[in-house]
């Protein structure tokens, strides 16, 4: 009795094996597929046809278009990584100036130019003396895309016949900026926008000296979606 048990067993498990060869056969075919970099169509359809008949399958309906491999990064998705690394490569090339703070947003560039080096205090002059916004210039200059100037002041109130408070004085500067990128690095005027913000997006809080420096800005923000 338990020879013909074990014999049962044993027949029983046979198409075990022939599964998993049609399952490796199958497995090794993908692969193939996959692999290949430039796939005929009409060779896929007919190693598929060869396939399902090998298998005792049947082949119903009309034989559609077979479809071959495709990327698995979508095209846009491509678009979007060439995208940042550009946003990026332009970051840390507008950071290697002089007195140039850059960091990529997820509008573009943000450039960040201190008081100390292109202002005097409570004035809106703008002045360059290294040269580094010209160099700025040079690479706007080859970009399309919008450029907006914004001026920023501390919290420490300013009165004078010039500027009668804060929202003036960041004003001018940011206007300063604007027509030094038109009229000494040649940026088309229509490309820039400028406005003052006062001390109203104050970077760091406003508690001691040296935050307050660091409030004391004018910032360029350079779209690169459009």
């Amino acid at each position: 009795m338990r020879k013909k048990t074990d014999r049962a067993e044993e027949q029983g498990s046979k198409w075990l094996t022939t599964f998993n060869d049609m399952v490796t056969l199958l497995l090794t075919f993908f692969v193939l597929v996959l692999s290949l970099s430039s796939l005929d169509a009409g060779k896929v359809s007919a190693v598929s046809r060869s396939v399902a008949e090998t298998f005792g399958m049947l082949w119903f309906g009309d034989r559609g278009a077979v479809q071959v491999f495709r990327p698995f990064v979508a095209s846009k998705g491509v678009q979007i990584l060439r995208r940042e690394r550009s946003k990026t490569e332009l970051g840390e090339a507008i950071g290697g100036i002089s007195g140039m703070d850059a960091k990529v947003t997820e509008e573009g560039i943000l450039v960040t130019l201190g008081e100390k080096i292109f202002f005097d205090t409570g004035k809106a002059e703008f002045l360059d003396p290294e040269g580094s916004v010209d160099k700025l210039g040079a690479i706007l200059g080859n970009l399309g895309g919008a450029i907006r100037v914004e001026g920023h002041t501390d919290n420490i109130p300013i009165s004078t016949e010039k500027y009668p408070s804060n929202w003036e004085l960041s004003t001018a500067r940011a206007v300063a900026v604007l027509k030094f990128l038109i009229s000494e690095c040649g940026i088309a005027p229509e490309r820039l926008s400028a406005v003052g913000y006062g001390d109203s997006r104050p970077r760091v809080p406003n508690n001691n000296e040296s935050n307050r420096e660091l409030n004391r800005r004018v910032e360029i923000i350079v779209s690169t979606n459009g």
